[in-house]
């Protein structure tokens, strides 16, 4: 491994570990406080968003209630192994070259994540699939 892969390879470790402190730490509080980040868009339409659930789903998820996390956001519990995937795929390639551009497959699954996010948004503010609207 040369120095330059050397040093992308620290530089990323420290921004997962900052970014994953970041996480942790806000989980820890949530769970404390019961406070949590607020949606804009559900404090001024009234109706869920695609993210709308993403701290409890990860909440219900480090006590291992998978039941609970799809509840909360169903679409981002299924799309984070693909996300987590992509983020690896992304990390090494980053490491090897110093770059990381994404493929045809990543940006079709961009473009389908988004169309998914967009039908999920309507489904969960409708009657149509009551496991869909948050508890």
């Amino acid at each position: 491994m040369s120095i330059e892969q050397k040093n992308r390879l620290y530089g990323l470790l420290k921004k997962t570990l900052i970014f994953l402190a970041i996480g942790f730490g806000y989980l820890i509080f949530t769970k404390i406080t019961q406070w949590g980040i607020p949606c804009p868009f559900f404090l001024i339409t009234g109706k869920y968003c695609p993210g709308c659930g993403i701290s409890r789903m990860f909440m219900a998820l480090s006590e291992l209630d998978l039941v609970s996390a799809a509840r909360y956001n169903l679409l981002v519990l299924c799309l984070l192994p693909f996300g987590l995937w992509i983020w690896l795929r992304h990390s090494i390639a980053y490491i090897k070259t110093g770059t990381n551009k994404a493929s045809i497959a990543e940006n079709v699954f961009y473009v389908a994540a988004f169309v998914l996010a967009v039908a999920f948004t309507v489904i969960r503010n409708t009657d149509w699939i009551p496991f869909l609207q948050m508890p």
